[in-house]
């Protein structure tokens, strides 16, 4: 075969643009007995190169057009001529650098002119003898495949003979095997429903009994892994309760851990097919099927057929038993009939022991509901008890005085004693209901806040300087340190105030005479701290996580030492909270003190205007108003309660207010027909038509008539809700009572400058 190929010429592409030099190198190799392709061109001879192949080419350097150099590039870029030999032949190109950049071409040879006849012949003879013997291995090894082929065909069809042969005894051997299977499948069967059927009638729980009844598919039908699958408290998806496996492999381990940490829905994996079709499934060579993620470690592990079914009573579910094997199970009626008993019967061990455990549950809770009612009922009386002993004391001191002011005789001094007593028990009175108002506010999430950039250290010094009075009378010392650069954070002004003031008189109530008070301001983190410590008398451990309850006091009995709701540490902890910010205590115990820290952010919100405005200012600082600064100002009082109309009345009289009052919408409309006010200042509550009714009338008028009067709302009626239905019903204000005559006569200085 080599012999005939060496007969065969082949093809030897020369090209120059030259024909001369084409005629002589054709002339030397004619003797080889190849083909001798001339090209005068570089392109001639690529297009010959597309579909032939050239053992070697003799190729020109200088060319028009495409050069040698060039060609030889474009020759290296095709696959198919990319290792085909290349000589240059040049007769001007003779320098270094033309030799070195042919041979960077991948030039096998550089040959100048002019050259030796014998010599080229020899390398063409070389090279073309080189290409034959490559034709010929390709040859060869086309040969071999094609041996190789057939040999692979008599080598299936031999072992199709060979499995056919063995098909048939397989055949034979599973008929022989038949009826034991039958009997071996007949005799777990019966083992299971023995084994659940025992397990089930002594448990206490399914938590007992899972353990048994997994272990039972494992031992007596060879499941490789079998599971419990229950309905979630919400009912929207299964979770594994227990997993029993066969053995302790680590395959067989991970697919264990991986089965407790999932969660099924409906008609996801195998547990919420059975869940969806609330009938027996079973899966025969795809375990993975039904989108289950546990496939790749059921491969691992070998298992390769499983069997679901659901644990009920009639219609209702309850879960799924799932297992899993590594060989083949019948899908057979007998199989799944067995299933959907043993189902049946978990599901009404289930139902039976769920009845049980209600029935106990209803006695348990009925006996901590009647527990609750008892403590709430004992915590109300003890409540109501407070509220009454801390409103009366006040109120006692109030008519006490008010009785000696009416029936005796006083000197100046006894008379200014008793008119400050009354005013100090009325507003102590006040600020108890307003206690009473913001807890039910921050209960219902009703209290707003008005949030603006706040100088914390001012605040902090006025909520010091309203408590210093009673600090002094005890000769407590109040010391501050305030370490940090943080001047100004955005929190509600007012509510830090409170806040700070609250703390404060905690402490001033519970420190002894000559005690000391220290105030702190410190920076920590990205928040600020507020600390306030005392000398008092400190927080017993047990009373220690209920200081910041509602109507918690450590001594709430009738022979206690210091009054109070029990509100204003409650108030604190709300109104932090409210402005992201949290608030703690630390004591080492009676005796030793406490210290309460508030700790907010610097930054809490942006600054949000048109807030609801607050029940203390409406929007107006408590600045002091000279007694003329009402003097013109035509203001009717509507108010059904003589005592207030003659308050108002008197109080805005003192001013250089004109008044006229009325008791009831009719007559207010009346006065507005003879004599326009500057100012409309009316209660809301009052017999038959309300204040309401009267806004909307006014309104309703022409403006000649009076329907720009600006107006007040003044009511008992504190919500925020109620200050909000007033402004959207046409006041311009509303202000709860108990009034501050001041913060009322700023109002109406405000409201009547504006009109």
């Amino acid at each position: 075969m080599f012999e005939e190929s060496e007969n065969t010429s082949v093809n030897v592409l020369l090209v120059d643009d030259r024909p001369e030099n084409l005629l002589v190198m054709e002339t030397i190799l004619e003797d080889l007995g190849e083909k001798v392709i001339c090209a005068t061109s570089a392109r001639e001879a690529l297009k010959f190169l597309l579909v032939e192949d050239v053992a070697l080419i003799l190729l020109d350097v200088q060319m028009p057009g495409l050069n040698g150099f060039e060609f030889a590039e474009l020759v290296r870029e095709r696959e198919r001529t990319q290792n085909t030999p290349i000589i240059f032949v040049s007769a001007n190109s003779v320098d270094e650098q033309y030799v070195f950049k042919g041979y960077s071409l991948g030039a096998v040879d550089y040959l100048t002119k002019p050259f030796q006849p014998e010599i080229l012949k020899s390398k063409v003879k070389f090279f073309t003898k080189l290409f034959r013997q490559n034709q010929e291995i390709k040859r060869q090894a086309t040969l071999l495949e094609h041996a190789n082929t057939s040999l692979d065909s008599a080598n299936l069809d031999l072992e199709a003979r060979v499995r056919s042969r063995t098909t048939e005894l397989e055949a034979a051997n599973k008929r022989l095997a038949t009826e034991l299977d039958a009997r071996k499948e007949s005799e777990a069967r019966l083992a299971i429903e023995h084994s659940i059927t025992r397990t089930v009638a002594y448990a206490e729980n399914l938590d007992d009994a899972a353990r048994e009844i997994l272990r039972s598919f494992c031992d007596n039908i060879g499941a490789g892994v079998s599971a419990l699958w229950l309905r979630s408290n919400n009912g929207t998806e299964l979770r594994c309760a227990q997993v029993e496996t066969a053995d302790d492999s680590q395959t067989l381990s991970q697919f264990k851990e991986e089965s407790l940490d999932l969660k099924f829905v409906r008609d996801q994996g195998l547990p919420g097919r059975v869940w969806e079709l609330n009938a027996p499934v079973l899966l025969a060579d795809q375990v993975h099927g039904d989108h289950d993620p546990r496939e790749n470690l059921a491969q691992a592990a070998g298992l390769t057929h499983a069997v679901g079914f659901p644990i009920k009573i009639a219609d209702e579910f309850y879960g799924v038993i799932e297992f899993f094997t590594r060989s083949p199970l019948p899908d057979d009626r007998s199989l799944m009939n067995m299933l959907e008993a043993i189902g049946s019967e978990i599901g009404q061990f289930v139902q039976r022991k769920r009845i049980e455990g209600e029935r106990e549950n209803l006695l348990v809770r009925e006996q901590a509901l009647r527990q609750q009612a008892e403590r709430a009922s004992r915590l109300k009386d003890e409540f109501l008890a407070t509220v009454s002993h801390e409103l009366r004391t006040p109120l006692n001191s109030i008519l006490g005085w008010g009785q000696i002011l009416k029936t005796s005789d006083l000197t100046e001094e006894d008379r200014l004693t008793a008119l400050e007593t009354i005013y100090r028990n009325a507003r102590s009175q006040s600020q108890l209901i307003d206690d009473l108002l913001d807890t039910s506010r921050l209960i219902t999430g009703n209290l707003h806040l008005n949030l603006s950039p706040t100088a914390v250290i001012p605040t902090i010094q006025t909520a010091i300087d309203v408590v210093r009075p009673a600090a002094e009378a005890k000769s407590i010392v109040i010391d501050t340190k305030f370490s940090t650069e943080i001047e100004t954070i955005t929190c509600d002004t007012h509510r830090l105030q409170q806040m700070v003031w609250n703390l404060l008189t905690n402490a001033v109530k519970f420190t002894p005479d000559s005690g000391r008070i220290e105030v702190g301001y410190e920076r920590v983190g990205n928040g600020v701290q507020i600390t306030v410590s005392d000398s008092g008398h400190g927080i017993s451990p047990d009373f220690l996580p209920l200081v910041f309850d509602r109507f918690r006091q450590a001594d709430s009995s009738s022979t206690r030492k210091h009054h109070g709701l029990g509100l204003g540490l409650a108030i604190v902890r709300h109104l932090t909270e409210l402005h992201g910010g949290q608030v703690s205590v630390h004591s080492d115990g009676p005796g030793k003190g406490a210290v309460f820290t508030i700790t907010l952010p610097i930054t809490l919100a942006v600054i949000s205007e048109g807030n609801v405005p607050q029940k203390h200012t409406n929007g107006h600082t408590n600045r002091k108003v000279s007694p003329h600064q009402l003097n013109g100002v035509r203001i009717s009082i509507v108010d059904d309660d003589d005592d207030a109309c003659n308050l108002l009345r008197f109080s805005l009289e003192m001013s250089g207010a004109e008044v006229r009052t009325s008791s009831s919408v009719d007559e207010a409309m009346r006065s507005l027909s003879e004599w326009l006010p500057d100012l409309l200042l009316t209660d809301i509550n009052m017999p038959g038509e309300d204040g309401y009714s009267l806004i909307r009338k006014l309104r309703a008028m022409k403006p000649e008539q009076g329907s720009e009067i600006p107006a007040i709302a003044l009511t008992a009626l504190a919500r925020t809700e109620d200050s909000e239905q007033a402004l959207s019903a046409g006041f311009q204000m509303h202000i709860p009572k108990p009034v501050d005559i001041d913060e009322l006569a700023e109002a109406i200085v405000g409201l009547a400058g504006r009109k």
